[in-house]
């Protein structure tokens, strides 16, 4: 892995009011991810209180703390990386008050994986907390908007939203014009932009945009169309701004991102201290509380 990461420990605690772990230090990383009830959690000199889908980070030799203000339960994952990941980590905010759904789907795949201990599932463990890792830089950085992770679970909650979201999936080659999904629905233009911003959290010219430049990658990928005929069947009257939308939404443009996922070269191969020696392509084959003073621990420890 490029970053080196290893969760050395998952573990699910549940607590009762008024219980706690006092204030300790280690040196590796811990994630508390907050399943239900409510904590404290004390990182340094900060001080958060937890609900469910909050996520906690405690970098590596900073004393910390935690007590149930009720019954709580929460997923603990306790990790080390590379020195270049563990600079950038060390850089996410400390809290997240309400993570979205996708967060807290990958922080359940780690515990799955923990549980079952199928083959290898230290490896997969390490590559799903690597892919949180990733997700949190990019909300954080904005390069993933939160609307990009809207929250499977609210859609389940909100059929009127499902509708209209199925609706933009089934029609996502066709013309979509605000004022007839509003009519589709009942509704004014006006009152549509409204609802659909408060609970998906961005315009829905943009979600469209956003779900047609998703399905143009799927097109490149899959089939043999150029770039003139997946702008044509995306019902983009005007390839340029086709072109322009795509290079905005992705950093590259269109017959750039068709020669990549194309070509059969190697993509991001990173050579470091941990490439094997040797070939480095396989030729392919046929077939298949109160809290007392603080103490010092070390990876061994809970």
């Amino acid at each position: 892995m490029r970053n080196d990461v290893s969760v050395h420990r998952v573990v699910k605690n549940k607590k009762m009011a008024g219980q706690y772990i006092e204030p300790h230090r280690h040196n590796f990383f811990h994630y508390i991810y907050c399943l239900s009830g409510h904590t404290c959690v004390r990182v340094g000199q900060e001080r958060f209180e937890t609900g469910p889908r909050s996520l906690v980070l405690v970098p590596p030799e900073i004393c910390h703390s935690i007590t149930s203000l009720d019954t709580s339960c929460c997923l603990d994952l306790k990790f080390t990386c590379s020195r270049e990941l563990e600079e950038r980590v060390k850089k996410l905010p400390l809290f997240f008050a309400s993570t979205v759904e996708p967060v807290g789907s990958m922080v359940r795949d780690i515990f799955e994986e923990a549980i079952n201990q199928n083959q290898d599932y230290d490896e997969v463990i390490s590559l799903r907390l690597y892919e949180l890792l990733i997700s949190l830089m990019r909300w954080e950085h904005k390069e993933m908007e939160n609307w990009q992770m809207y929250d499977l679970a609210a859609q389940r909650e909100d059929p009127e939203m499902r509708k209209i979201l199925q609706m933009i999936e089934e029609n996502i080659d066709s013309p979509l014009w605000v004022k007839d999904l509003a009519a589709r629905c009942g509704y004014s233009a006006n009152y549509f932009r409204l609802i659909f911003r408060e609970r998906v959290g961005v315009p829905p010219n943009r979600y469209i945009n956003h779900r047609k430049i998703e399905r143009a990658k799927e097109l490149m990928l899959y089939s043999e169309l150029n770039v003139s005929q997946i702008a044509e069947k995306l019902s983009y009257q005007s390839i340029h701004y086709f072109s322009r939308l795509f290079k905005q939404m992705t950093g590259i443009p269109p017959s750039e991102y068709i020669d990549r996922v194309k070509s059969d070269r190697p993509v991001n191969v990173i050579y470091n201290q941990n490439t094997p020696e040797g070939e480095f392509e396989i030729p392919l084959r046929n077939g298949i509380g109160s809290e007392p003073s603080e103490r010092i621990v070390d990876g061994t420890e809970n």
